[in-house]
């Protein structure tokens, strides 16, 4: 049981009562590598962040890699330097032997001590499906129970398998109670704790927010106003009347720290000689045409083209590197 805690942390890092979640403990400093397995998903929230070239369509990505065949999997993964993975979409149990399939062979690769955790709304959880993934190796489930219906597969994980059980849900103003309910349930099934995401306002999901009411907040760029204000919220509630973890997590987090890791970690390990690495671990490049041949340069050398155009080019880390996510050029 937990004793009575402060809370502890801030709104730019996060706010938990108790320990974070060694999955979220990975994410942190960017050892995690992201699976989303499929994008198709029997549930339809509105505040889904998704964007629409991956939902609905039965997709694999490992982190910003699209990925058609299991061994680029490992590959990317390795890329990384990762010791751990979530697997999300979509639901991951619509694609049940694929998940399977997957949980067993990063255990095999890398070994037991590479934490897998997964992400499902419990509507395919069945009480052998969860003693499968449990038998198959996954370490950690988090469940959004958009339904009652879908709460009963918190406690067949609780008492069927060895599994760390708990949920993982938005909150925003207006859903405060539902996230305090979430709490409850976890708690009497025998779960052992509940993250609150701070809800994302972005191009998915932008039209559906302002439908409900909500709108962006401009001093916490892309999420939804009063999404802080409602976490503390039930933080307070949990801190007095809960016995078991509470995170929340803000989404400049994500961006700023995870992400930012999460790219640093990929660009060292695969930097080329004629690229730079951000401050947000993003990649940068330059070109220069000369005679109507492309020749690529470092950032720092393109003084030593005086007379030609120069192209700057900033990608994510993908092995690719595209998309470009910023272009310039310049003339020495």
């Amino acid at each position: 049981m937990l004793k009575k805690n402060n809370i502890m942390g801030s709104d730019k890092i996060g706010l938990t009562i108790g320990r974070m979640e060694k999955g979220c403990e990975l994410c942190f400093p960017g050892l995690k590598s992201v699976i989303f397995i499929t994008g198709i998903c029997g549930d339809s929230c509105y505040y889904c962040p998704v964007g629409k070239d991956r939902f609905g369509h039965d997709v694999i990505y490992v982190n910003e890699e699209r990925i058609t065949n299991l061994r680029d999997m490992i590959i990317e993964i390795e890329r990384q330097g990762a010791i751990g993975a979530s697997i999300t979409g979509g639901d991951p149990l619509v694609v049940f032997p694929r998940t399977i399939k997957i949980i067993k062979m990063l255990k095999k690769h890398f070994g037991n001590e590479f934490h897998i955790h997964l992400y499902t709304s419990g509507r395919y959880a069945t009480p052998d499906a969860l003693v499968s993934l449990y038998k198959a190796g996954l370490d950690e489930i988090r469940f959004h129970p958009v339904k009652d219906e879908y709460k009963i597969a918190i406690s067949y994980a609780s008492k069927l398998t060895k599994m760390r059980v708990g949920a993982e849900i938005p909150i925003a103003k207006g859903l405060e109670n539902w996230a305090i309910d979430i709490i409850k349930t976890v708690e009497k099934y025998g779960g052992s704790f509940v993250n609150l995401d701070e809800m994302e306002f972005v191009e998915p999901n932008a039209r559906a927010l302002i439908s409900m009411g909500l709108n962006e907040d401009k001093n916490r760029p892309f999420t939804a106003k009063g999404s802080l204000e409602a976490a503390l919220k039930v933080l307070e509630w949990a801190r007095e009347n809960s016995n078991i973890y509470v995170h929340f997590c803000p989404a400049s987090f994500k961006d700023a720290i995870q992400t930012k890791n999460r790219f640093t970690r990929l660009s060292r390990n695969d930097k080329k000689w004629y690229e730079e690495i951000t401050k947000d671990g993003t990649i940068k490049w330059a070109e220069v045409n000369i005679n109507g041949n492309i020749i690529k340069i470092n950032p720092n050398d393109i003084y030593n083209y005086k007379g030609y155009e120069i192209k700057i080019l900033e990608s994510h880390p993908t092995r690719d590197r595209k998309p470009i996510i910023n272009e310039e050029i310049i003339k020495i």
